[in-house]
C-alpha cells in the first residue's frame, strides 16, 4: 500500500472538512495529488466510496483491481485526467479573471497616467510618454530659436525708422526666412550673445521680421531684396532711409561684434546730423599764382626746410627720451592674475579693438577695478607701454575715464566693446 502522506491528508481534511477515511480514499485515487483530490471531492458532492447503507459510485481500489491480489500487492491507480467546463463562480479560478469583464479600461488608463505624473521616479525609470516627450521637445526648440525680443523694436518699419531718428541711432534690420536654417541660427547663436546684445542695444534700433510677413514683404519690395539672399542684415541711415551697410547669410557672434564695432567707430552718429566726410580742401597751383605769390611761396619753403631740420633734431631727441621712459616703464609693468574661468559667477567679457585692427578679448570679474583694462592693453600691445592712449566705447563714441577704484559694474562696462585710440 502506498505510503500515507500525513501532510496532504491533513490539508485535504482542512479544506473539505471530510473524514480521514474519505480523505484517504480520494487521495489514493488521485495518487496523492492534493488539487486533483479536492476537485474530485467537490465534483462528487462530498460523497465517499461507500460507507453506511448507501451504495458507492466508486468501488474500493482492491475490488476494482480484482480479489486475487492481496492488499500489499495492489498498485496505485493511474492519475485521473479530466477536461471540465468551469463556471465563473468556481473558487479555484484566479480572482482577476473573474472580474475582467467588469473592468473600465479607459478609467484605468487615465488613472495610470495621473499616477505616473505624481510619481516622477517611476516615470523617469520607464521614460516619458510619447506625448510628453513631443511637447517638451517642442517647447525646448521654441525657446532655443526664439527671436531676441529683449532688443527688438516692436512696430512697423516706419515706426522703427522714426524711433531711430529720434534716438540718434542707426537702424539695424534683420530680414529672415523661416525655411532657411541660417535664420534660426542667427537667433540661437548670434542675437542671443551677450556682447552682441549689449552692442546692439547701445548703438542701434533693432528691427527684425520674416519675409513671409506683411511687414517683411513690404520691406523687401521697398529695397528690392530677393528671397534667395536671406537672411539679410542691413544698417540703414534713419534720416535718409539709405542702406549704408549690408551682410547676407549667417554671421558668428564674434564676426557680428567686429562688424558692428567697426561700423560704429568709422561712422559715428554725431549730433550735427551728418556722418558724411568733410570735402577735401582745395589746393592752389603755384604756377597759376602771381609773381609776388610765387616769391612768398619760395621764401616759405626755404624757411620750412630750416624748420624741418630743427624739427627732425628735436624729434630724435624726443624719441630717445621716449625710449628711456619705455625702458623704465617696462621694468615696473604690472601683470594681471589668471583669467577667470568661463562660467564663473559674476564674470563679464570685454572686447577691445587694437589700432592695427586686431581684436583682444578677455574675461574679468564684474567687481574688478576697471584699471585692469589699461594693464591688459599694455600687456597685449607693447607700443601702448610707452605711448599715451585712451579707451573709447563704440557707441556712443566716448572716452572711458580711468579709475583705480571704480569697478566694471560701476562704469557699466559689462560685455563692453571698446577700441584703443592713440592720443
Amino acid at each position: 500500500m502506498a505510503e500515507i502522506n500525513q501532510e496532504a491528508l491533513a490539508s485535504f481534511m482542512s479544506i473539505t472538512g471530510a473524514e480521514s477515511a474519505s480523505a484517504l480514499q480520494f487521495l489514493e485515487l488521485t495518487n496523492w495529488k492534493l488539487d486533483e483530490a479536492v476537485n474530485l471531492y467537490m465534483e462528487s458532492g462530498g460523497q465517499g466510496f461507500g460507507g453506511g447503507g448507501s451504495g458507492s459510485d466508486f468501488p474500493p481500489p482492491a475490488t476494482a483491481m480484482g480479489g486475487g491480489y492481496s492488499d500489499d500487492e495492489v498498485r496505485a491507480p493511474d492519475p485521473s485526467k479530466r477536461q471540465r467546463l468551469v463556471g465563473a463562480s468556481f473558487e479555484g479560478m484566479p480572482l482577476r479573471r473573474i472580474h475582467d469583464q467588469y473592468r473600465d479600461f479607459a478609467a484605468e488608463s487615465i488613472a495610470a497616467i495621473n499616477a505616473a505624473s505624481e510619481m516622477p521616479s517611476i516615470s523617469s525609470a520607464f521614460g516619458p510618454s510619447v506625448g510628453d516627450d513631443s511637447s517638451s521637445r517642442a517647447r525646448d526648440l521654441s525657446a532655443l530659436f526664439q527671436p531676441p525680443i529683449a532688443i527688438m523694436y516692436q512696430g512697423t518699419y516706419a515706426d522703427a525708422r522714426m524711433h531711430a531718428k529720434n534716438e540718434n541711432k542707426w537702424l539695424l534690420v534683420n530680414i529672415q526666412d523661416e525655411i532657411v536654417f541660417a535664420s534660426h541660427m542667427l537667433n540661437r547663436d548670434t542675437w542671443a550673445d551677450d556682447v552682441v546684445q549689449n552692442l546692439v542695444a547701445s548703438g542701434f534700433v533693432f528691427w527684425q521680421n520674416y519675409w513671409a510677413s506683411e511687414h517683411g514683404k513690404k520691406f523687401c519690395t521697398l529695397y528690392q531684396i530677393d528671397r534667395e539672399t536671406l537672411p539679410m542684415i542691413v544698417i540703414i541711415d534713419p534720416r535718409s532711409g539709405e542702406i549704408v551697410q549690408k551682410w547676407t547669410g549667417f554671421l558668428e557672434p564674434q564676426d557680428m561684434t567686429e562688424k558692428l564695432s567697426d561700423f560704429c567707430c568709422t561712422y559715428p552718429m554725431d549730433e550735427a546730423g551728418s556722418s558724411a566726410p568733410e570735402p577735401a580742401a582745395r589746393s592752389t597751383n603755384i604756377e597759376d599764382a602771381s609773381e609776388d605769390a610765387q616769391l612768398a611761396a619760395a621764401i616759405a619753403a626755404s624757411l620750412q626746410n630750416g624748420d624741418d631740420s630743427d624739427m627732425e633734431e628735436s624729434k630724435e631727441e624726443h624719441e630717445e627720451e621716449d625710449d628711456d621712459e619705455v625702458e623704465e616703464e617696462e621694468e615696473v609693468l604690472e601683470t594681471l592674475e589668471p583669467e577667470p574661468a568661463d562660467g564663473t559667477p559674476d564674470v563679464t567679457r570685454v572686447q577691445i579693438r587694437a589700432p592695427d585692427g586686431s581684436r583682444l578679448t578677455r574675461r574679468f570679474l564684474k567687481s574688478d577695478p576697471m584699471s585692469k583694462l589699461w594693464i591688459f592693453v599694455k600687456e597685449q600691445i607693447p607700443e601702448a607701454r610707452g605711448r599715451a592712449f585712451e579707451l573709447r566705447t563704440a557707441f556712443p563714441p566716448a572716452a572711458v575715464e580711468f579709475s583705480d577704484t571704480a569697478s566694471f559694474s560701476d562704469k557699466k562696462l559689462e560685455n563692453a566693446s571698446l577700441m584703443v585710440k592713440w592720443i
